[in-house]
């Protein structure tokens, strides 16, 4: 399919409308309403552009945003270079997710789909709804991570197709993202067709677990007003009495790359041999094939799981005690594995979850990347009912029964605190390496008395906030820093 891209500066973005199956550039001179948007099946290869750039801005931040600041990360066997995550004393100059360029690529990819999305007559109304829905979904979800990581930010929904258009937004009250957000997931909720059920785009289910999501969200940190918790919980019932989803009996099943697009994820990072580049951001949780050249056999028949690029990242120690605590656990194994070499003695670790597979000698990233899964719908619900007075226990123990292997794991003699700290320690362990312990520590609760390097900082001004890189300040003059950054 051919690409199509719409190119713009913004806080030095490139801002595009790609095809998800190559990557020509058409420079934006030369694609306009009259060249571009002619036909559905333009609509289609804009949908799936959208869904590029998506995957794009969160198949490495991700794990930036989500994981490093909350201390679960630790050092590999490279150089380790995240300490200002792991102290949170981020500055402007770390480049490592603080660059919100390509999440506003994505947004302006849906921004300029939906300018246009009524523009010909549709003969699959259907189809158009998918698409428009597909837009708003991801916009909300990208908007979604920029309010939470940055606060105030720019909100731009008019997409920018040509230098004319004004490239130099300054940062909106973060209270006015939060209105776009809302408004793009009923919009899209009341657009997208029941019969979409790739996990890999948008889709209902993706949609009602963003809802689910933002609504806690919004109910923990800000208003704390029961209409949102109410709202969470309508939207999650909707993903839990959904029959085309459930959870597996075991974990490992969840991760394994015969296994992709099963029946517990609802939205994925998806990632196949024939079209991706053999080394990732997630290579680096793997052992350096340069580290263990002795040791082939071992790589070779996938007991050492290793991969092209340096180990630069692992578990912390402390996260590693914490997943490994209970002997019980089935999910520690697939979420961190050791293994020693019986004739050297060398032990070697690593993040288990996105091994990709081994061929010929070379590591090819399939693995797909989970934003959402039915555990995640469990637990939001064992949330809910927590904040409700309600039987928590009754969704947290089916989280845990797979886990342990056994009933009731949680007993009723447990306080409404000791209730809430289990589900913040099973949801760091159920989703461990998923991009979620930063925004779980936050919700919850439990930042400035969990997280090692916020511990007594909570008098810091934004410090649960990020700075902006000094790069988005090149072309856009009426940014400003986040209040308490350099």
């Amino acid at each position: 399919m051919k690409n199509k891209t719409i190119s713009m500066i913004l806080c030095a973005i490139v801002l595009c409308c790609s095809c998800i199956n190559d990557l020509d550039v058409t420079q934006k001179s030369s694609i306009n309403a009259s060249s571009m948007w002619q036909e559905e099946s333009d609509f289609t290869a804009a949908m799936y552009g959208c869904c590029y750039s998506f995957r794009n801005a969160y198949k490495i931040n991700l794990s930036y945003w989500g994981d490093f600041r909350s201390g679960i990360i630790g050092p590999g066997l490279g150089s380790f270079n995240a300490n200002a995550h792991v102290n949170n004393v981020l500055t402007s100059s770390e480049g490592k997710g603080t660059n919100w360029s390509t999440l506003y690529t994505c947004i302006n990819d849906c921004n300029v789909l939906l300018k246009h999305i009524d523009d010909i007559s549709w003969s699959d109304q259907t189809k158009r709804n998918q698409i428009a829905a597909n837009a708003y979904f991801l916009r909300a979800y990208c908007y979604f991570t920029i309010v939470r990581i940055w606060g105030d930010a720019p909100l731009m929904t008019a997409g920018i197709e040509s230098d004319k258009d004004d490239v130099t937004p300054s940062r909106s009250d973060a209270s006015l993202i939060y209105a776009l957000i809302e408004n793009d997931l009923t919009t899209a909720e009341s657009l997208m067709p029941d019969s979409v059920k790739d996990c890999s785009i948008g889709n209902l289910g993706a949609i009602n677990m963003l809802q689910a999501e933002y609504y806690l969200w919004c109910y923990q940190t800000r208003e704390n007003d029961a209409a949102q918790l109410t709202a969470a919980e309508t939207a999650v019932n909707k993903v839990l009495e959904n029959s085309s989803y459930g959870l597996l009996d075991n974990y490992a099943d969840v991760f394994d790359i015969k296994n992709k697009k099963n029946k517990e994820i609802i939205f994925c990072i998806h990632f196949q041999k024939e079209t991706e580049e053999m080394t990732t951001f997630y290579d680096d949780y793997l052992i350096p094939t340069s580290k263990c050249p002795e040791d082939a056999y071992y790589i070779e028949n996938d007991l050492i799981k290793t991969g092209s690029q340096d180990q630069w990242y692992s578990f912390s120690t402390t996260f590693q005690n914490l997943i490994k605590a209970d002997e019980a656990d089935t999910r520690a194994a697939t979420s961190f594995t050791s293994y020693t070499i019986p004739e050297t003695g060398n032990t070697y670790s690593w993040i288990n979850k996105y091994p990709g597979e081994w061929e010929a000698n070379v590591r090819y990233f399939t693995s797909d990347i989970p934003l959402y899964r039915f555990a995640e719908a469990i637990l939001f619900k064992a949330e809910i009912e927590l904040e409700k007075g309600g039987d928590a226990l009754q969704w947290l123990n089916k989280v845990a029964k797979r886990a342990y292997g056994r009933d009731n794991y949680y007993t009723t003699e447990l306080t409404s605190s000791q209730i809430r700290e289990a589900l913040l320690n099973e949801r760091l362990k159920e989703f461990s390496a998923e991009g979620k312990s930063w925004y779980d520590y936050i919700r919850l609760g439990y930042a400035f008395i969990k997280i090692p390097s916020l511990v007594g900082r909570q008098n810091e001004t934004n410090i649960l906030l990020w700075p902006i890189a000094s790069a988005c300040f090149t072309d856009n003059p009426n940014i400003r820093q986040t209040v308490g950054y350099n």
